[in-house]
């Protein structure tokens, strides 16, 4: 009950920090809503299966990945709340289009679409994550990530869930709801104060692809690398878990559906992700870094399950302990950035941290269609992606001398 308590007081204490929160609890929702259905129809088309699955995953992360530096950029440039208002309006058109694309049956044109609107919010997240230190105190900065960890939980869970059964009903359906939350998430935004950023206020600027370089050598900084871009070999574990969890919902292991069973899945992934930040959020120092390490263990461990797993009850407890790891492993790095990266670059650090992430789940996914098709045992294939992505994790993670991290030159 305590972590539930606290999260009420800081929602009662900051108001426009709670308005940040609805904001994208109610399109975070819209999004695993809609995720399923464009996934389940991707899989299920005419020419579809594994590798039009991965294409599906791919249009949904490579585009925010490859534009992250720039929405890293604009989150630190302009005013944060018109950058989440804009990008909110601009996500539900795309969706909309989405909709109308998959009534007509042209599945290229909803990945394209999709893709589009990956794109579109890549400024989403570092302009979140960089706003979050002007709404709440550093001491507050744990519990309201711990708070978002839990809320993106509760939001998965029921969003994966609801999303397979109205797929199951109507997929053009699931897509529309999912399109009104970025209404409904732009409209919670008015109320917030201009969040605008030092960097947006100098009159002297650099061009934008040298303030993206002036960010990643921030980000380069040992104290920030760590936290940064550790968290991207871990993601090759991850993109091998999203495989074989929709594999396994696609399997006949459970009686359902495909749609029921992967919004089933994903759905558990999701209440075990809000579990793994509440524990640790009052660990500091060695401790967190221990839990960082097991966390990352627990990820890669968990796609070895899942690949091996020939029953849905196996499935089910190797995303549960994918998604605790996950969130748990999210929580530690998101909160070291905002602690350590300069207010200047903040957004550009998490764009990046977005950016490895998102790149390597990509890989992660097609390096296992791949291998798949060439007839590499599951297990085999998993086993791989997990000891490289600890392999990289620990090289990254290595301890530092404790240093504040440099001003980035202007």
């Amino acid at each position: 009950m305590a972590p539930m308590i606290d999260a009420l007081r800081l929602l009662r204490r900051r108001p426009h920090y709670r308005r940040l929160w609805a904001s994208e609890a109610v399109s975070m929702m819209g999004d695993w809503f809609g995720l399923v259905a464009v996934s389940v129809v991707s899989y299920q088309a005419e020419g579809g299966g594994v590798l039009a699955l991965a294409g599906a995953l791919a249009a949904h992360l490579v585009p925010q990945a490859v534009a992250a530096p720039l929405g890293g950029w604009v989150a630190d440039r302009f005013d944060r709340r018109q950058v989440l208002i804009a990008g909110s309006l601009i996500e539900g058109a795309l969706t909309l289009g989405m909709v109308a694309a998959v009534m007509s049956g042209q599945i290229g044109v909803m990945q394209l679409l999709l893709a589009a609107r990956s794109a579109a919010s890549s400024a989403r997240e570092p302009a979140t994550g960089a706003a979050l230190p002007s709404l709440v105190t550093k001491e507050e900065l744990r519990d309201a990530n711990a708070l978002g960890a839990l809320t993106w939980s509760v939001v998965f869970g029921l969003g994966m869930a609801l999303g397979g059964l109205a797929t199951a009903v109507s997929a053009p359906a699931a897509l529309a709801v999912d399109a009104l939350t970025f209404l409904v998430a732009a409209s919670l935004l008015r109320k917030v104060p201009p969040l605008a950023t030092e960097l947006g206020a100098r009159v002297q600027r650099a061009s934008p692809l040298g303030e993206i370089a002036i960010g990643l050598r921030s980000a380069l900084a040992p104290r920030l690398r760590r936290s940064v871009f550790a968290h991207a070999p871990v993601a090759l574990a991850a993109g091998s878990g999203w495989m074989f969890l929709n594999l396994a919902g696609h399997a006949p292991t459970f009686g359902a559906g495909a749609a029921t069973s992967i919004g089933l899945l994903h759905a558990l992934r999701g209440v075990a992700s809000g579990i793994g930040p509440v524990a640790i959020r009052r660990l500091r120092g060695a401790s967190i870094d221990r839990a960082a390490h097991a966390a990352a263990v627990l990820v890669a461990a968990a796609s070895v399950l899942l690949a091996a797993a020939g029953t849905f009850a196996l499935s089910a407890v190797a995303v549960f302990a994918w998604g605790t790891g996950a969130g748990a492993l999210w929580m530690i790095l998101t909160t070291e950035i905002q602690e350590n990266a300069p207010e200047l670059v903040r957004g550009r650090c998490i764009s990046l941290f977005g950016l490895g992430f998102t790149v390597m789940m990509s890989l992660g996914g097609w390096l296992v269609a791949a291998l798949l098709t060439r007839g590499v045992a599951p297990p085999w294939v998993a086993s791989g992606l997990a000891v490289a992505s600890l392999a990289g994790w620990f090289a990254l993670r290595r301890p530092v001398e404790p240093t504040v991290a440099p001003r980035p030159a202007t």
